[in-house]
């Protein structure tokens, strides 16, 4: 008489057989260890809950494979990425000093109308003197990318690595204290007059840049990391 198998147990092998498939060429052992225990397991559920552990760590080890420095693309697919990610800061940086409300066509005069008498005016004064400041992140991103593309070499001062990350994200927590401050914690809504402007301004010139920035150094070589380190 044939024995029946427990809805469990097919579901366990079904999962099992999908962990496979994910497992890297270095991990593929992983794959004999994992079928000899689920098949040594006697109760079904046991073999369920190691198949579900199996699928969680098979997951995680494909994850950090694709993070990993043994990732090989084409330097030149990073071209848009950088593009989209430092442009608009790039923009927004030249408009923050040379355009028409830019800080070098600021005076005493329109300083102390239009922001310390105004409510919260000085935190847009000091957003707007941040942007100048932290957004030339910006151009330098863009010179730092393509030097990357063209060279395969990153800046080796971790200091100005750091602040290629750091420097947007300021940038972004000082727009938000600065959105509160004029309009209250209501002016975060996304249902607000402006906040299409606002939001997509944040993403644009702070999130962007940061994850930009981020990814560029992550995909730094190994031994260039460690070399700067040793530094």
């Amino acid at each position: 008489m044939k024995h029946s198998v427990s809805f469990k147990r097919r579901l366990a092998h079904s999962l099992l057989r999908t962990v496979y498939p994910l497992l890297p060429a270095s991990r593929r052992d992983w794959a004999a260890a994992m079928r000899a225990e689920i098949d040594s397991l006697q109760d079904d559920g046991a073999a369920l809950q190691w198949a579900i552990g199996c699928l969680i760590a098979g997951s995680k080890e494909r994850i950090r494979t694709l993070l990993g420095d043994n990732l090989k693309i084409p330097r030149w697919i990073l071209v848009p990425e950088m593009l989209l990610c430092f442009l608009p800061l790039t923009v927004a940086w030249l408009d923050a000093l040379f355009g028409g409300s830019g800080i070098v066509r600021l005076n005493g005069a329109v300083i102390e109308t239009h922001f310390l008498n105004t409510p919260g005016g000085l935190f847009a004064l000091l957003t707007m003197i941040c942007g100048a400041t932290i957004g030339v992140l910006g151009p330098l991103g863009l010179l730092i990318a393509f030097r990357w593309v063209a060279a395969g070499r990153l800046p080796s001062n971790r200091w100005f690595r750091a602040t290629l990350v750091s420097g947007p994200t300021l940038y972004g927590s000082l727009m938000l204290v600065s959105r509160v401050a004029i309009g209250g914690t209501g002016a975060l809504r996304f249902d607000a007059v402006d906040s299409f402007d606002f939001w997509s301004g944040f993403v644009l010139l702070a999130v962007l840049p940061a994850l930009g920035a981020a990814h560029l150094l992550r995909l730094a070589p190994s031994r260039e990391n460690d070399l700067h380190a040793a530094r």
